[in-house]
């Protein structure tokens, strides 16, 4: 089952959402449930009494005293929700400043293109398959003083290499040894993994920011190198399924 949040203020327009993502479901032969929000507010009151986990959000951004760029921080304070393909559907293009650090899956204008509607959600929809088949990533193994030390691949945020020196950051640790990261990024799902600078290998998954500079990971900005910019440019637009610039 993959939970979807409707949230705007026009009925109608969440209503025609509604009905839409329904038929792709059916069509996919994937089971949806949907909430609907018709306010900001209702849906950030929402978000701070429950523990609900929403794996699509479809975000109105005109709404009001709290729009959806207030909402959609909401969403990403909680961090169970941090991994939410987070959609805004508005007939406003002028926010992506204010968006973008958000993570935003992608932009659907109103009035919606029905064609354009159920690609973008057809993408979604099998990004968050494809998430819950990175959370069942086999172990990455290094050596260390002549043993085989084993980590959950879906645990690794990023690695950096200093002086010979291989440094893996995950959720909960972080790891030492010697090696190459040229060997290294050949062990790793290149839809996943992606290397950004000579000296910095990324996991898309754990990335809360990115611009044509830089990453950012857990606070943690990390550059861009001006060589790998269209090759990252073009790993996470695949990754993401973008079709807008922020890039």
């Amino acid at each position: 089952m993959i939970q979807v949040a409707i949230c705007d203020d026009d009925v109608a327009i969440t209503g025609y959402a509604e009905s839409l993502i329904f038929k792709l479901g059916q069509s996919l032969r994937q089971k949806l449930e949907v909430t609907v929000f018709f306010s900001g507010k209702e849906f950030c009151d929402y978000l701070s009494k429950t523990n609900d986990i929403f794996n699509i959000v479809l975000m109105d951004i005109e709404m009001g005293s709290i729009t959806g760029v207030d909402a959609g921080r909401k969403l990403r304070e909680n961090v169970g929700n941090d991994q939410t393909l987070l959609i805004y559907i508005s007939s406003y293009n002028n926010y992506y400043k204010d968006i973008i650090d958000l993570n935003v899956f992608c932009f659907v204008p109103k009035p919606f293109n029905v064609d354009e509607f159920n690609m973008k959600l057809k993408k979604a929809i099998e990004r968050v398959n494809y998430q819950r088949q990175f959370a069942q990533l086999p172990d990455f193994s290094f050596q260390k003083n002549g043993r085989d030390i084993f980590i959950p691949l879906k645990s690794i945020k990023y690695f950096e290499s200093k002086k010979r020196i291989i440094y893996i950051y995950t959720t909960t640790s972080t790891y030492t040894y010697y090696g190459s990261l040229n060997t290294e990024e050949k062990k790793l799902p290149k839809d996943i993994f992606c290397r950004i600078h000579r000296s910095y290998l990324i996991c898309f998954a754990y990335m809360t920011s990115i611009t044509a500079q830089s990453v950012t990971i857990s606070d943690i900005t990390l550059p861009i190198s001006d060589a790998k910019r269209d090759a990252v440019k073009i790993a996470y637009k695949n990754y993401r399924g973008l079709d807008y610039g922020l890039l």
